[in-house]
Protein backbone atom coordinates (compact mmCIF):
# COMPACT_ATOMS: atom_id res chain seq x y z
CA UNK A 1 0.00 0.00 0.00
CA UNK A 2 1.65 3.14 -0.96
CA UNK A 3 1.01 6.34 0.97
CA UNK A 4 3.14 9.48 2.58
CA UNK A 5 4.11 10.31 5.91
CA UNK A 6 3.46 14.38 6.57
CA UNK A 7 3.33 16.78 9.20
CA UNK A 8 -0.47 17.81 9.22
CA UNK A 9 -1.81 21.26 8.46
CA UNK A 10 -5.34 22.99 9.21
CA UNK A 11 -6.77 21.31 5.96
CA UNK A 12 -6.15 17.90 7.35
CA UNK A 13 -8.36 18.62 10.57
CA UNK A 14 -11.63 17.04 8.83
CA UNK A 15 -9.31 13.67 7.83
CA UNK A 16 -7.95 13.86 11.29
CA UNK A 17 -11.78 14.41 13.08
CA UNK A 18 -12.62 11.23 10.96
CA UNK A 19 -10.04 9.17 12.61
CA UNK A 20 -10.46 11.33 16.50
CA UNK A 21 -13.64 13.52 16.48
CA UNK A 22 -12.43 16.06 18.34
CA UNK A 23 -11.36 19.10 16.45
CA UNK A 24 -10.26 21.00 19.25
CA UNK A 25 -7.51 18.64 20.00
CA UNK A 26 -6.23 18.94 16.62
CA UNK A 27 -6.63 22.36 16.83
CA UNK A 28 -4.67 22.66 19.77
CA UNK A 29 -2.25 20.59 18.56
CA UNK A 30 -1.45 22.83 14.94
CA UNK A 31 -1.32 25.95 17.07
CA UNK A 32 1.46 24.18 18.89
CA UNK A 33 3.15 23.22 16.20
CA UNK A 34 3.47 27.34 14.83
CA UNK A 35 5.47 27.42 17.94
CA UNK A 36 7.45 24.14 17.48
CA UNK A 37 6.13 22.73 20.67
CA UNK A 38 4.38 20.03 18.78
CA UNK A 39 4.68 18.12 15.69
CA UNK A 40 1.49 16.78 14.61
CA UNK A 41 2.19 13.88 11.87
CA UNK A 42 0.02 12.39 9.27
CA UNK A 43 -0.36 8.90 7.29
CA UNK A 44 -2.27 9.67 3.74
CA UNK A 45 -3.53 7.71 1.17
CA UNK A 46 -5.52 9.72 -1.88
CA UNK A 47 -6.19 12.73 0.57
CA UNK A 48 -7.61 10.34 3.21
CA UNK A 49 -6.13 10.26 6.67
CA UNK A 50 -4.88 6.89 7.25
CA UNK A 51 -3.47 7.67 11.07
CA UNK A 52 -1.60 10.43 12.83
CA UNK A 53 1.13 10.44 16.03
CA UNK A 54 2.58 13.69 17.90
CA UNK A 55 6.01 14.54 18.80
CA UNK A 56 5.73 16.44 21.79
CA UNK A 57 8.82 18.87 22.17
CA UNK A 58 7.31 21.07 25.63
CA UNK A 59 7.12 19.44 28.95
CA UNK A 60 8.23 16.58 31.20
CA UNK A 61 10.65 13.69 29.74
CA UNK A 62 11.17 15.12 26.12
CA UNK A 63 10.84 14.84 23.38
CA UNK A 64 8.29 12.31 23.59
CA UNK A 65 6.38 10.39 20.96
CA UNK A 66 2.64 10.86 21.65
CA UNK A 67 -0.51 10.12 20.22
CA UNK A 68 -0.26 7.37 17.80
CA UNK A 69 -3.00 6.38 16.53
CA UNK A 70 -4.12 4.23 13.42
CA UNK A 71 -7.09 3.73 11.79
CA UNK A 72 -8.12 0.31 12.43
CA UNK A 73 -8.73 -0.63 8.56
CA UNK A 74 -5.09 0.17 8.23
CA UNK A 75 -3.40 -1.66 11.35
CA UNK A 76 -0.94 -4.23 10.86
CA UNK A 77 0.19 -2.53 7.01
CA UNK A 78 3.76 -0.81 8.62
CA UNK A 79 1.55 3.07 9.20
CA UNK A 80 2.36 2.93 12.42
CA UNK A 81 6.13 2.57 12.19
CA UNK A 82 6.30 4.95 9.25
CA UNK A 83 4.83 7.02 11.84
CA UNK A 84 6.98 6.78 14.32
CA UNK A 85 10.14 6.46 11.81
CA UNK A 86 8.67 9.80 10.60
CA UNK A 87 8.84 11.53 14.41
CA UNK A 88 12.36 9.90 14.84
CA UNK A 89 13.37 11.70 11.85
CA UNK A 90 12.46 15.15 12.91
CA UNK A 91 14.19 15.14 16.43
CA UNK A 92 17.32 13.61 15.02
CA UNK A 93 16.86 16.43 12.59
CA UNK A 94 16.13 19.11 15.89
CA UNK A 95 19.37 18.00 17.75
CA UNK A 96 17.73 15.49 19.55
CA UNK A 97 19.70 12.37 20.84
CA UNK A 98 17.33 10.44 22.38
CA UNK A 99 13.36 9.79 22.45
CA UNK A 100 10.87 9.12 24.60
CA UNK A 101 7.62 7.19 24.82
CA UNK A 102 5.14 6.93 27.75
CA UNK A 103 2.79 4.23 26.99
CA UNK A 104 -0.45 2.15 29.30
CA UNK A 105 1.30 -1.57 29.80
CA UNK A 106 -1.85 -2.59 30.34
CA UNK A 107 -4.66 -0.84 27.89
CA UNK A 108 -2.22 -0.71 25.04
CA UNK A 109 0.25 -4.14 24.99
CA UNK A 110 -0.19 -3.90 21.48
CA UNK A 111 2.04 -0.37 21.97
CA UNK A 112 4.47 -2.26 23.98
CA UNK A 113 5.21 -4.74 21.42
CA UNK A 114 5.49 -2.34 18.67
CA UNK A 115 7.81 0.31 20.55
CA UNK A 116 10.24 -2.10 21.62
CA UNK A 117 10.33 -4.00 18.31
CA UNK A 118 11.95 -0.07 17.12
CA UNK A 119 14.51 -0.23 19.77
CA UNK A 120 12.75 1.45 22.86
CA UNK A 121 13.68 0.27 26.17
CA UNK A 122 12.21 0.73 29.46
CA UNK A 123 13.46 3.45 32.09
CA UNK A 124 10.73 3.29 34.65
CA UNK A 125 8.86 0.69 36.38
CA UNK A 126 5.05 0.83 35.29
CA UNK A 127 3.35 4.14 37.64
CA UNK A 128 0.15 5.43 38.01
CA UNK A 129 -0.97 8.65 36.96
CA UNK A 130 -4.12 10.52 36.61
CA UNK A 131 -5.31 12.66 33.20
CA UNK A 132 -8.20 14.01 30.90
CA UNK A 133 -9.21 12.22 28.05
CA UNK A 134 -11.17 12.81 25.15
CA UNK A 135 -14.42 10.78 23.29
CA UNK A 136 -15.15 11.06 20.23
CA UNK A 137 -18.02 13.30 20.57
CA UNK A 138 -15.07 15.54 21.97
CA UNK A 139 -16.44 15.31 25.75
CA UNK A 140 -13.67 14.68 28.47
CA UNK A 141 -13.72 12.60 31.38
CA UNK A 142 -10.71 11.60 33.73
CA UNK A 143 -8.86 8.57 33.91
CA UNK A 144 -6.67 6.88 36.22
CA UNK A 145 -3.98 4.55 34.50
CA UNK A 146 -0.67 2.64 34.41
CA UNK A 147 2.41 3.80 32.78
CA UNK A 148 5.33 2.84 31.55
CA UNK A 149 8.12 5.35 29.86
CA UNK A 150 10.62 3.94 27.27
CA UNK A 151 13.61 5.57 25.79
CA UNK A 152 16.06 5.36 22.20
CA UNK A 153 18.86 6.86 21.50
CA UNK A 154 18.76 8.66 18.27
CA UNK A 155 22.34 8.06 17.37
Amino acid sequence: MEYSTRAATEEDINGLCNIRNNKDFFIKYLKQHENKEVYLAVAEKDNTILGFGVLKLKGSLLPKLSDLYVKEIYRGKGVGTDLIKYREEIARSLGFSDLIVSVDPIENPKMIKLITKHGYEAISEPYIKTAIFYNDDGTTYEKTYSRIDLKKSLS
